[in-house]
């Protein structure tokens, strides 16, 4: 029956991808603990033009022959700081074959006006939208350049996105020190959102914002506990709402092995507001740079070929246990969070094996986690 059930999820030829793409760098929150602040609080960056913007979907139409559909995915920075971008994607997409692009937006949802919520409509955004908490957790983080509190206004942009558009929102926070991962989950689950994911924080160790040693503890272990309400939502036939083990149990019921942490250089690139093109929008330097999105696609995506065999599974992650379902870590972000990263990715894989396990003499009950991946 697994076979089976493997098989029904196997409908398409070409893979699909998803790019990354920094159309600005520029924020208007200064956030505790951001991990890309070294990037937003540069001076004189530049800013995705409308015609480098409208070059990039034609660029990666043709570019990226090997994939079925593409997932603009813009990132940042504050993405909707750069709405003449952004409005340039959408136009040039839909005069593309209908499904070859979808559109994704990491945002802090504090910028809101008629024109961008008629936008994100118009592109059928998946929007991925950063809400830590209750008012005195996410404040206490999230706020303006001028110190400003932000929480009311991420509410009322989740107001006007459910209410007035078709976008698919998921509610993102991030658990840092003196708040927990079973408490950011109770309250994402109280909000008006398709999914959630509550993700630690993505600092060293030595953060004034990491985990404590006992906080890392109670956070895996709280691991354990939405894998729990995976089982219970997928008991019951219902999608669940926590969508972080979907992608692995699949893996698992499909006998597939990664080979790579993510499709960094084949599936996956990141494109930087010049148009350079990298890797992933994360890995950025001289020594990271693919091209240019003016060049023949040919030249970055061959240049993304040899990226990824230069920088395949690190000799650390060769015995570890979650390599067949890790693929040896994001290089992006193992350089930031170390070891803690590897033991929470651990984890995830140890609950998505748990998952499985519970649903392997049934593996039909897993098919709601494909609406998910």
């Amino acid at each position: 029956m697994a076979a089976e059930v493997a098989v029904l999820l196997e409908v398409d030829d070409l893979p699909n991808a998803e790019v990354l793409v920094a159309t600005t760098w520029q924020c208007n929150l200064r956030c505790s603990y951001c991990f890309v602040k070294d990037q937003t609080l540069k001076e004189h960056r530049p800013r995705m033009s409308a015609a480098t913007a409208r070059r990039l979907i034609d660029t990666l139409d043709v570019g990226m022959r090997h994939v079925e559909s593409i997932c603009v995915h813009l990132y940042g920075g504050e993405p909707l700081t750069n709405m003449p971008a952004l409005k340039a994607m959408v136009e040039r997409a839909e005069q593309k074959h209908a499904g070859r692009f979808t559109f994704a937006i990491t945002t802090n949802g504090t910028l809101m006006s008629d024109k961008i919520i008629e936008m994100l409509d118009r592109g059928r955004f998946q929007v991925i939208l950063s809400i830590d908490g209750p008012p005195q957790v996410h404040n206490a983080c999230r706020r303006s350049v001028g110190a400003a509190p932000t929480h009311h206004k991420v509410m009322a942009f989740l107001d006007a996105v459910k209410s007035r558009t078709r976008c698919w929102v998921r509610g993102s926070a991030v658990v840092r020190r003196g708040w927990r991962l079973r408490d950011a989950e109770l309250y994402l689950r109280s909000l008006p959102v398709d999914s959630i994911k509550a993700q630690a924080v993505r600092v060293s160790a030595s953060d004034p914002f990491a985990l404590s040693a006992t906080e890392k503890q109670d956070y895996l272990h709280d691991l354990d506990e939405v894998g729990s309400l995976v089982i219970s939502d997928l008991e019951a036939g219902r999608r669940p709402v926590d969508d972080r083990f979907a992608n692995r149990v699949l893996q698992i019921l499909k006998g597939d092995v990664r080979d790579s942490f993510c499709g960094a250089g084949n599936t996956t690139f990141g494109f930087m507001p010049d148009g350079s093109v990298t890797p992933c929008v994360l890995l950025e330097g001289e020594d990271q740079g693919l091209g240019h999105i003016d060049d023949d696609p040919d030249t970055w995506i061959t240049a993304g070929s040899r990226w990824k065999k230069t920088n395949g599974v690190r000799k650390d992650c060769l015995d570890c246990p979650a390599k067949p379902l890790c693929g040896g870590g994001c290089p992006a972000i193992l350089p930031i969070c170390g070891a803690n990263e590897c033991d929470i990715i651990r984890k995830n894989c140890d609950v998505a094996r748990g998952i499985y396990r519970h649903f392997a003499e049934r593996p039909e009950m897993l098919l709601p986690l494909a609406g998910l991946a």
